[in-house]
């Protein structure tokens, strides 16, 4: 009988020893970069140990960054070790393997939301100043915006890290090491508003003349990214006239892959920014658009363009209070982009179908992008977007193409709509 509940209680142990441990490690997620994988939870030992592309690291570890490489390292937090910062668990290394010293500076620098706020010129984390300083005028704030707390020490440290890499670095790898690191922590408000409101956005600016087009792309990405639904960032930037700059890098970009990106930017910096928007009317920014749009013929940048139209003349996307419409359509009845619109609703036409009715070689993403577009267009500006010779016979076959297939459930419902408006 005793023998019968050891052998119970040795069957029981197993299963738990299996459940806790072994099966738990089976499970572990990997990722796999070519014919190399390795585990998605960063194991940490007693030694430094590169942290690996997309790894996950747990809070309380001792975290090194190599600016001459880009790459993080990190280990078990020794309390007992020199190098450890009391007042940080991350400790930033220059491109001669030592360690720079912010403890003076660490609590200092994160308190820093404008450089005209401090006299101190010894700061570790000197930031680049523009060789044009004319071009930009020097930040200040003009929103508040209450922090969140909750955000880790660490992070801070680390968004001053990349920084520094991208004012000390010429190093290719390094620059977009930092710009994607970047571009992950701000997609948190506070740090889109930290950059905004340091010279950190003057660098990433500056960026956006590099020659290497990747950098450029991540540039654009990074500014999108702290842009974008943050009116408080949208608010500090103003006085650096980046719709003006992104338009200048647009107009001479080659790289269609870099001009997506810029357009991205533009849409973030421009959505629900009264301002911004205001400007771009002012300054026949559609029209300057329309000329690059009929210049390329990438139906992705096509399909870019025609969102960004669409977004902003659509009156949810400005909000009630702006006083840019009135009932879901401009008042003013001399709107000067009611002219502009005109062409653009033709533009868009010509991109999906010849006179005849048939169609051009568009994908059909970009297909509903753009006939959104139109559709966009007609409910704003119904006087300013006719019909071209063979939409009617286009938007029939289209129907016919679409109807009963679940995949093309929302562009069909798209084409009874935009039948319903032209009054097919």
């Amino acid at each position: 009988m005793r023998k019968a509940l050891y052998f119970k209680f040795f069957c029981a142990l197993s299963i738990f020893f299996l459940t806790i441990f072994v099966l738990p490690l089976e499970a572990k997620e990997e990722i796999c970069n070519g014919d190399e994988c390795y585990s998605k939870e960063f194991v940490a030992t007693e030694e430094f140990q590169e942290v690996r592309e997309g790894q996950e690291i747990h809070p309380g570890l001792h975290v090194k960054i190599d600016m001459s490489t880009g790459k993080k390292y990190a280990k078990i937090l020794d309390p007992n070790d020199n190098e450890t910062n009391k007042s940080s668990e991350v400790i930033i290394i220059d491109e001669h393997g030592n360690p720079i010293n912010q403890e003076e500076n660490a609590s200092e620098n994160l308190l820093i939301t404008d450089k005209s706020q401090t006299n101190n010129k010894d700061s570790d984390l000197k930031f680049h100043q523009d060789s044009n300083e004319s071009i930009f005028s020097h930040p200040f704030i003009t929103s508040k915006h209450k922090e969140n707390v909750r955000i880790p020490h660490s992070d801070h440290v680390q968004f001053e890290s990349y920084l520094s890499q991208l004012e000390n670095s010429s190093s290719i790898q390094v620059i977009n090491s930092a710009l994607d690191g970047l571009e992950e922590l701000v997609h948190e408000l506070d740090f889109g508003i930290k950059l905004a409101r340091s010279q950190g956005i003057k660098i990433i600016l500056a960026l956006l003349d590099h020659d290497s087009a990747q950098i450029k792309k991540k540039a654009a990405i990074v500014i999108g990214t702290a842009m974008q639904n943050n009116p408080t960032a949208q608010n500090d930037v103003s006085h650096l006239n980046i719709v003006t700059r992104i338009f200048e890098s647009l107009s001479i970009e080659s790289d269609i892959k870099v001009s997506i990106r810029l357009l991205y930017a533009l849409s973030s910096i421009v959505r629900g920014n009264k301002n911004a928007i205001q400007f771009i009317k002012d300054s026949n920014g559609l029209q300057s658009l329309v000329n690059l749009y009929q210049s390329s013929s990438n139906n992705e940048f096509r399909a870019k363009c025609a969102l960004f139209i669409s977004d902003f003349i659509d009156p949810n996307m400005i909000g009630q209070n702006t006083g840019l419409f009135e009932q879901g359509q401009y008042y003013d009845s001399i709107d000067p982009l009611m002219n502009v619109m005109e062409i653009w609703c033709r533009k868009f036409q010509e991109t999906l179908f010849d006179n005849t009715g048939s169609s051009n070689k568009v994908d059909i993403d970009s297909r509903e992008k753009i006939l959104k577009g139109i559709s966009m267009i007609k409910s704003q500006y119904s006087s300013s977007c006719e019909t071209q010779d063979g939409f009617k016979n286009w938007i029939v076959k289209e129907e016919i193409e679409a109807i009963g297939e679940d995949y093309l459930e929302d562009y069909y419902k798209l084409i009874i709509q935009v039948k319903a408006q032209f009054g097919f």
